[in-house]
């Protein structure tokens, strides 16, 4: 489809690539939210007893599937970029399919990512797509929902040049309450998931503050998501609120303001895989670890202790 995509003449845009993309991308949607919902559900059962019947060839057909459906998300997410941004992914981002590959990609902060979001400009496909609501929303519905799969370097793609991309052509339109409420949960849930990765947070943050400063003076229901944020202080939060809604009042810097909203929603951060499932060990009244030595009885010993010492310093001489 990629080759199709990029070399279509635009005449052929509305009679072709329309209808066709329209039918995959829904087809993809379904498919890829029932894999990573499996996947999903299989990751949070790990560390129960059942693991541990599990058979060996079992273990390794699950491998194969979590290693497939991700490969099959990056072809899909790299469709996608194709369709719509005409700004090319950087050839080590576009082939990226390892584990170093992904830690590299996690490398991205917050002012290339800004970079990104003022140079991103959608291809005459993209434009011409954006005009069937039911495709744009399945476009959507995929680069948000893949905030959350289980997958660290497609969240970071999907966080730093579709996202936003996508959505800030229709910010200036009529969306409706829920569908906001959609969307900044999806960026939310990403940060539960992906939010202890350094790369992964920075992209993630950045992207909710977009969301928020764009469509918070529209929409109070996201200030109703942000106060179901775990540990959120009411009072920093109206102040930072208040701001948002009337920019002319704002007299911080953007490093400074972000950092605030980082701390606002650091409570939507979820714990790294490896502590989910960590048994906490709580032993009280330990026995002490050294045997206390007994002070020496010997005279001579604790010479010191009795001032026999003194009695023999040059100063006693002439007694």
């Amino acid at each position: 489809m990629k080759p199709l995509v990029t070399s279509c003449p635009p005449e052929y845009f509305e009679s072709l690539l329309c209808p066709l993309l329209g039918l995959l991308f829904s087809h993809l949607l379904q498919r890829l939210n029932n894999r990573w919902l499996i996947i999903n559900q299989r990751t949070s059962m790990c560390g129960t007893d059942d693991d541990e019947a599990y058979e060996e060839n079992q273990v390794s057909q699950e491998m194969l599937e979590d290693r497939l459906v991700r490969l099959a998300t990056r072809e899909v997410m790299d469709l996608l970029c194709a369709s719509y941004i005409s700004r090319k992914l950087p050839e080590s981002a576009a082939n990226r399919e390892d584990a170093d590959g992904d830690e590299e990609m996690m490398a991205t902060d917050s002012s290339q990512l800004n970079a990104s979001h003022s140079s991103d400009e959608l291809t005459e496909l993209g434009k011409c797509l954006l005009k069937h609501e039911d495709i744009y929303m399945n476009l959507l519905a995929i680069s948000f929902n893949s905030l959350s799969w289980r997958d660290t370097g497609n969240c970071q793609r999907a966080a730093t040049l579709i996202c936003w991309t996508l959505l800030r052509q229709v910010v200036g339109a009529n969306l409706l309450p829920d569908a906001v409420t959609w969307l900044f949960t999806r960026v939310l849930s990403g940060l539960q998931m992906h939010g202890q990765h350094d790369g992964c947070n920075a992209v993630l943050t950045q992207l909710a503050l977009l969301i928020y400063d764009a469509l918070r003076p529209q929409y109070a229901e996201l200030r109703s998501i942000m106060n179901q944020i775990p540990n959120v202080q009411p009072d920093l939060l109206e102040q930072f609120d208040q701001k948002t809604i009337n920019p002319a009042s704002q007299k911080v810097g953007e490093k400074k303001r972000k950092d605030q909203f980082k701390k606002l929603i650091a409570g939507a951060v979820g714990k790294p895989l490896g502590q989910q499932f960590k048994k906490e060990v709580h032993i009280r009244n330990l026995p002490s670890l050294f045997k206390k030595v007994k002070p020496s009885k010997d005279i001579v010993t604790n010479s010191e202790n009795a001032g026999l010492i003194s009695l023999f310093s040059p100063e006693h001489a002439d007694h």
